[in-house]
């Protein structure tokens, strides 16, 4: 064995070995101050200070939309109405002469505004359902506190008024709740009873073609009478 190539090889390994950490320190390096120049654009972006990448929320469009759930929530925190500003028509579909009569009595009797008791033209083989515009959200969850078991349905009507349809299951034991009930307490906040969304991604049902009346309604002020050309 040579001893001058002995000699050089010790050094030689050292020199890699060297040249080895040097290089592995330099790729760490870069890959902490990336990490960090990242870490610093985010919580920057966190917290308003520059503008992110994408211009536009990550949200779906209510438009595009989908989903089964037919049921609006309430306002959220919001307690039931005063009865009178609750504009309610009775409509009966059922084959039980009077229904609607007898239920607008009683609803009257407890405050509610009642416009109209009727029949209506379609079947309904539930207990209750009411109809009512986006305006009359709160509305119609103030009157649903008074019946078990109701459907609520949202329509194209603009206006806080809302219809109460009584159906088969309502006819063959009529009950409202009493009103010493904890789900008639006004000061308890208005709840869904199952899964709801939002109104504003609802699709709304077509609005019956005769609305009822809503006194409540502001009426609009009479045009001044415009001056005649001979004054």
């Amino acid at each position: 064995m040579n001893p001058a190539q002995t000699g050089r090889d010790p050094a030689r390994r050292k020199a890699v070995r060297r040249h080895r950490r040097e290089r592995q320190f330099v790729v760490f390096g870069i890959a902490l101050i990336a990490l960090a120049t990242a870490a610093f654009a985010a919580a920057a972006i966190y917290r308003g200070d520059v503008e992110g990448p994408f211009d536009r929320a990550f949200t779906t469009p209510v438009g595009d939309f989908e989903s089964d759930v037919t049921l609006a929530c309430p306002p959220s925190g919001a307690t039931p109405l005063p009865y009178e500003e609750v504009v309610v028509r009775v409509n009966n579909a059922t084959g039980l002469s009077g229904l609607a009569g007898t239920t607008a009595d009683t609803l009257e009797g407890r405050g509610f505004l009642v416009v109209d008791a009727t029949n209506w033209s379609r079947d309904y083989s539930g207990n209750v359902r009411i109809l009512y515009g986006a305006p009359g959200l709160r509305h119609a969850y103030t009157l649903a506190t008074h019946f078990d078991e109701v459907d609520l349905v949202l329509d194209t009507r603009t206006d806080v008024t809302v219809d109460l349809v009584l159906g088969e299951r309502f006819g063959d034991a009529p009950q409202l709740r009493e009103l010493l009930s904890p789900e008639v307490d006004p000061e308890v906040a208005l709840s869904s009873r199952g899964e709801c969304l939002p109104v504003n991604v609802i699709n709304a049902q077509p609005a019956p073609r005769t609305l009822p009346e809503n006194p409540l309604a502001e009426a609009s002020p009479s045009p001044s009478p415009s001056p005649s050309a001979e004054e």
